[in-house]
C-alpha cells in the first residue's frame, strides 16, 4: 500500500497497521510511537517488528521509543514489540505514562523528522498518513517529547529472565 501523498480517513486497525510498518521501514534515525495500549491488531505484526528491529540494529544513533498508558495487555498476551524491547533494551524503549492533560488518547507513529501516521483518540476511521511532512512531524514530535518527559519505566515491561 505505498503512497507518498497525504491520506486522510485512514481506518484503524487496518490499513493503519500496514501504513505503520511502511512508515517505520523507511526510517533512518528514529521512530516514536504513542499508543494507549499498543493494540495487537495494529502493532503486533511481523512487518512492523522487522522494520523496527532493522532500525534498532542499524547503528548506535538509531532509536525506537514507544509510549503507552496501559501495559497489562502487552504483558498478559505477549507482543512482538515488547519482545524486541527486551532483546534490545538500549535502543528500543517502552515507557508508560498514566495520564497527562495534553494526551487525549491519540495514536501516533513518527518517523525521523518527516513522516507521521495519526489516529485521534476515540475514532477508528479519522486517521491520517503524511509520509513527507516536516511540519506535521515536528508538531507531533513536540507532543511526544513533552509526554516522554513525564513518563516512567514500568517494572511490568522489564525482562523477567534471571
Amino acid at each position: 500500500m505505498s503512497n507518498d501523498e497525504f491520506l486522510s480517513g485512514v481506518d484503524y486497525p487496518h490499513p493503519f497497521d500496514e501504513l505503520a510498518a511502511e512508515l517505520c521501514a523507511g526510517a533512518s534515525r528514529y521512530v516514536c510511537i504513542l499508543s494507549p495500549a499498543l493494540d495487537h491488531e495494529a502493532f503486533d505484526n511481523e512487518p512492523l517488528a522487522k522494520a523496527l528491529s532493522a532500525l534498532a540494529r542499524d547503528s548506535r544513533q538509531t532509536q525506537v521509543r514507544i509510549l503507552i498508558s496501559d501495559a497489562s495487555k502487552l504483558v498478559g498476551r505477549g507482543h512482538r514489540l515488547l519482545q524486541l524491547a527486551r532483546r534490545l533494551p538500549s535502543t528500543v524503549l517502552i515507557r508508560r505514562l498514566a495520564e497527562h492533560p495534553d494526551w487525549h488518547g491519540e495514536t501516533i507513529v513518527i518517523r525521523d523528522r518527516d513522516g507521521v501516521l495519526y489516529k485521534p483518540g476515540g475514532s477508528d476511521h479519522e486517521g491520517f498518513y503524511e509520509p513527507n511532512s516536516r511540519a506535521s512531524a515536528q508538531k507531533h514530535l513536540e507532543l511526544f517529547e513533552e509526554l516522554w518527559r513525564y513518563s516512567a519505566q514500568d517494572a511490568e515491561l522489564r525482562s523477567l529472565s534471571m
